[in-house]
Parts: C-alpha cells; sequence; structure tokens
C-alpha cells in the first residue's frame, strides 16, 4: 500500500532557531578554546630598582614528582632565551638576582550546566570533565639578600598527549608570555 507523500510546511522562525542553535554552539565552542589557553601573572616589590640587575644565575632547584628533569631543562632554555634576549646575561659567579622554579600540577574538574533557556533547543543536562592543571612559578630573588623580588606565574590545562616539540612550544610560549613585562617599569 503507497501512502501519500505530504508537503511539509516549514515554520516561521525555523530558519531563526537553526541560526541560533548554530551561534551557540559556535560561542560555546569559543569559550571552551579561550578557557584551555595558558593565563600568566606576576607580582614584584615595587620598592626594588631592576635596572641594576643585569646579570643572573639559576639557584638548585627542589624537584618535586610533578618536575621531571625534561620540563626543568626546557624552562631553564625558555627563561635563558627570554633574559638574554633582552640584555640580561647568565652569570653563575656574580649574578644580581637568581632565579628559581617551581611545578605543580593539580586535578581540577570542569563542569558546564546546559540548563535554563537552553533547554527549549534541545539541549540540557549537566556535563563534568576531569582534567589536570598544570603551575609554573618562576622567582626572581636579589643575591645580595635572597629576597624574591619578583613571582611569574602560568596555568594552563596539562595535555599528556602533546609530543615533545609541541610540549617545548608550549612551555616557550609559557614564559615569553610570563617574562613579557619583565622587569617592570619604575614608577614615575
Amino acid at each position: 500500500m503507497k501512502y501519500p507523500v505530504e508537503a511539509v510546511a516549514t515554520p516561521k522562525g525555523s530558519n531563526d532557531m537553526q541560526y541560533m542553535k548554530t551561534a551557540f554552539i559556535v560561542c560555546a565552542a569559543l569559550c571552551a578554546l579561550s578557557c584551555s589557553g595558558v593565563t600568566v601573572g606576576y607580582d614584584y616589590d615595587t620598592g626594588v630598582d631592576f635596572s641594576g640587575f643585569k646579570s643572573y644565575a639559576w639557584q638548585e632547584i627542589a624537584r618535586t614528582i610533578e618536575m621531571n628533569d625534561l620540563v626543568v631543562k626546557r624552562v631553564q632554555a625558555a627563561v635563558n632565551r627570554e633574559l638574554q634576549t633582552k640584555g640580561f646575561r647568565l652569570s653563575p659567579d656574580r649574578p644580581d638576582f637568581c632565579i628559581t622554579m617551581h611545578v605543580r600540577t593539580r586535578q581540577r574538574v570542569a563542569v558546564t550546566d546546559w540548563g535554563g533557556p537552553y533547554r527549549w533547543w534541545g539541549y540540557g543536562g549537566i556535563d563534568a570533565r576531569e582534567y589536570e592543571e598544570g603551575v609554573l612559578i618562576i622567582d626572581f630573588l636579589d643575591a645580595r639578600n635572597d629576597e624574591l623580588v619578583w613571582r611569574g606565574i602560568a596555568t594552563g590545562v596539562v595535555d599528556p598527549d602533546l609530543d615533545p616539540v609541541r610540549r617545548t612550544a608550549e612551555i616557550n610560549n609559557a614564559v615569553a608570555r610570563i617574562l613579557e613585562k619583565f622587569p617592570p617599569r619604575p614608577s614615575p
């Protein structure tokens, strides 16, 4: 038996609905990408005259389970490159400031509530995603008194599947962003 084929009229506004769904998905993807980047910040002692700092040395770095030698070497190479580009020189015997670093990781959970006004679009519920967040801290200490004078921090999602080339690029990017505003400009 054959069934008659009926023409289905497109409801008024359905194109608008499709546009809204597409716009929502694009916005959600952009938000996810922007949240996955590295966040950086820094702090420093405003009473220190950084113009006197010309040379630096690395202090011995206390290893933790989260710090492997490969990460330490990559961070040190990136810091050395950035500082030498800015005119600082590595001088283990007579440094003006010393550098140390800390790396730690912590488990995080990202929760997305798709409820509220989005339910009528066919989306709803709560999504939870567990991920590992990494924190890199770079400290500069005055060599005369071993006091902290500058601290830079980068925080971002750790991707365990990165190959060594991409991992090095990520570290280089994070260190460049951390040291972007070093040395701080003197206050007027």
